[in-house]
């Protein structure tokens, strides 16, 4: 009897190939890597180039992934190691709500610096939640994939593209985050300066000066969780495309969306090609009927209602598009008038008519519409990357 195999162990296989066995891998870069019969010079030499861009994902997976060459090798742990970065990244944004949470308490609020520093905080966890809450959707989705995808490899690598994907877009969206961040250990620190320097000729309190001691302790220590965030994201990007583990290669940001790609989408079409392609409905297309009637008349059922599922789902994926386009757009928007502000508030800076406290505020409102327009863009581009997912079969239900 022929065996079969588990989609959800097969990615297991990969990553932990990947992390039990880097010295066998020959990663991007390396020397010793022969140029695939498939595969133009140039083409591979963008692969090599210590840049991972988004578009490169699958190549990179199938040519430089070290489990590539050990897929039928059978595994019995699962999806633990991203798992567990997940939980971690979770375990960040919880510290970090509870030092916002902590802020508002306090009382930091009543001044102009603890409002910005309590906003860019909330804007930094929100966009953190997202990119958490779509890495855990992935991994939820490959371990439920369907049996019927199970003796077929390749679409075990598309779905683990389809992850690298999502941790692509994640570590984007932490970086967004990390400026604003930086830009509130910046003003916290201006802010406690200037309380150490008004103690001295006596407009501050010692009570002053502690408190604004507190507020940058706070936000340094908001930068080591965004940070370690993008560490934890960078380090499995890096691991899914065989880059070894003392590798520091850039990674890119996600490709440009413009209108007329947005135009090109059929939703007809496109459902179509979903319904032909999707694992759940070609697994109750084969399933047994038992050869009876009542079994053939339920299995008929479960194949209508797959597909009816399937164009429900395209079509929430379209409309999802369309209003994280429009979500963007006003984002954008917003942000171009806070570019003016900035633009302002560097000239009253330079004429001296602006104190440094007041310019770094500035700046922070700047960034913070800067995060929220890129936090914008990234859901946007998920959307987009998300129903293309599905017309190649791949839907996740938690995203329905």
């Amino acid at each position: 009897m022929r065996k079969k195999w588990s989609l959800p162990i097969f990615i297991a296989a990969m990553i932990t190939t990947c992390t039990a066995f880097p010295a066998f891998a020959a990663g991007p870069g390396q020397a010793e890597n022969p140029i695939p019969q498939e595969v133009t010079q140039e083409k591979w030499d963008r692969l090599n180039d210590q840049t991972i861009e988004f578009d490169e994902l699958p190549d990179l997976i199938r040519y430089f992934n070290p489990a590539m060459k050990n897929a039928e090798t059978s595994f019995s742990t699962a999806l633990d190691d991203y798992q567990y970065i997940i939980d971690k990244m979770r375990r960040q944004v919880k510290d970090l709500q509870t030092d916002a949470d902590e802020a508002k308490k306090s009382g930091a609020l009543n001044t102009p610096t603890g409002a910005e520093q309590y906003g860019a905080l909330n804007s930094a966890i929100k966009q953190l939640k997202v990119a958490a809450d779509q890495q855990q959707r992935s991994i939820d989705y490959m371990n439920r994939m369907d049996s019927s995808a199970r003796s077929d490899i390749n679409r075990g690598v598309k779905s683990y593209t389809y992850y690298a994907n999502q941790t692509m877009i994640g570590f984007n969206s932490a970086q967004a985050s990390r400026a604003m961040v930086e830009k509130v250990v910046e003003l916290s620190n201006a802010a406690y300066e200037a309380q150490s320097l008004s103690l001295g000729v006596g407009m501050a309190t010692e009570a002053d000066v502690l408190s604004a001691q507190k507020d940058l302790l706070s936000a340094k220590g908001s930068l080591i969780k965004i940070n370690s965030t993008i560490d934890n994201l960078s380090r499995s990007l890096c691991l899914m495309t065989g880059y070894s583990s003392d590798s520091a290669p850039s990674i890119g940001g996600l490709p440009q969306l413009t209108d007329e790609m947005i135009a090109a989408l059929n939703l007809e079409a496109d459902s179509d090609k979903a319904v032909s392609n999707n694992y759940d409905v070609i697994s109750a297309r084969h399933d047994s009927s038992g050869k009876t009637t009542t079994g053939m008349k339920n299995k008929d059922q479960n194949v209508s209602d797959a597909e009816q599922n399937v164009k429900i789902t395209m079509q929430a994926y379209y409309q999802g598009i369309l209003q994280s386009k429009s979500a963007y757009e006003a984002a954008n928007t917003a942000f171009q008038k806070a570019t003016l502000e900035k633009d302002k508030a560097d000239r009253s800076f330079n004429l001296k008519m602006i104190s440094k406290i007041q310019y770094l505020q500035a700046q922070m409102a700047y960034l913070k519409a800067q995060g929220e327009k890129d936090s914008a863009y990234n859901t946007y581009y998920q959307a987009y990357n998300t129903y293309q997912w599905a017309i190649q079969g791949i839907i996740m239900d938690s995203a329905k």
